[in-house]
């Protein structure tokens, strides 16, 4: 059995451990994109980002691929899907990580840190008003791993949370769990909006200006899941018409965001590149959940296997 393993993530020495871990397995880590592209070819397994649907193509003895991200839409599931081949994700190394994130922005924009920075490089001293999220309504669309972790520390901070999840069931931490049809109360009631819906064909630029036209003026929305959900084109006019007070994205339809894009242009945003995700020992946590479902898959317990990719589901 051959595991082709590649990954420029930070601190990807421990995947060195898998030929320690599966001494029974051929295990191969091109250094680079081109070599990964030959060495991939006659592996039984793959582990790591993404592979490209050329390539995936020629891989005729792939049986199973390890995703490290949670997000694979830029993989080609219909091959995948087509050819039987298991696919797993990152799904469930981010609620740490990516809470933090949402927290850290929702406290910014209250004190107005990011302006306050901003001065510092102008040796300017100016006093910007200073709010709290304690007391505040926090939606979170999507009550995945991520959500609860976001509505288990906002709670803690003092936030009342609501939220969207696809199922409706009570969640903890959360006062009121609705339906993706209700929508519209989140946007109408919410202070903070944090967004991490998944893409589906139902969640496809939901959010637009149906819905942004019913935000108060003073509520600040967080995009830290996936820029298909919304409608760059509506975000940034209800933005350019002040008809709400933030907007905070970390995910864009198309990325890196180039120089001259409208977004830029905007008083009332702050943009972050796609980090929101990342961490430094990323690929620590991934660790744990390849072995594991190497082992499973070694074994042919395949309904052990942890984060299946469900295909009608869209993760």
């Amino acid at each position: 059995m051959k595991i082709a393993v590649y990954s420029e993530m930070p601190n990807a020495d421990i995947l060195y451990r898998l030929k320690e871990d599966f001494p029974q397995c051929e295990v191969v880590y091109p250094a680079n994109q081109q070599e990964f592209n030959t060495q991939v070819l006659d592996a039984d397994i793959y582990a790591g980002r993404f592979i490209t649907s050329d390539v995936f193509a020629q891989c005729t003895k792939l049986k199973y691929i390890s995703c490290f991200m949670a997000g694979v839409e830029k993989l080609p599931l219909n091959d995948i899907k087509e050819r039987g081949v298991i696919l797993t994700t990152g799904r469930g190394i981010h609620p740490e990580h990516m809470s933090e994130y949402a927290i850290a922005m929702m406290i910014i924009d209250a004190r107005n840190i990011d302006k306050v920075m901003q001065n510092q490089l102008t040796q300017t001293w100016q006093l910007y008003p200073q709010d709290q999220i304690s007391k505040k309504r926090l939606g979170i669309l999507g009550l995945g791993a991520i959500g609860k972790e976001v509505a288990k520390k906002a709670s803690a901070l003092g936030m009342e949370v609501i939220g969207i999840k696809r199922t409706v069931e009570p969640v903890e931490n959360v006062s009121a769990v609705y339906g993706l049809e209700d929508l519209e109360i989140i946007f109408k009631t919410c202070d903070y909006i944090v967004n991490l819906l998944a893409l589906t064909e139902s969640t496809k630029h939901i959010i637009d200006k149906k819905y942004l036209q019913m935000l108060k003026p003073t509520a600040c929305m967080i995009n830290m899941g996936r820029s298909g959900t919304t409608n760059e084109d509506d975000i940034y006019e209800a933005l350019k018409n002040k008809m709400f007070k933030r907007y905070i994205v970390d995910v864009f339809d198309t990325e890196p965001l180039a120089p001259d894009h409208k977004f830029w242009k905007l008083d009332n945003i702050i943009i972050t590149p796609h980090m929101s995700g990342h961490n430094t020992n990323y690929i620590v946590k991934a660790y744990e959940i390849l072995k594991n479902n190497l082992q499973a898959f070694l074994d042919g317990r395949y309904d052990d296997m942890q984060n299946k990719f469900n295909h009608e589901q869209k993760y």
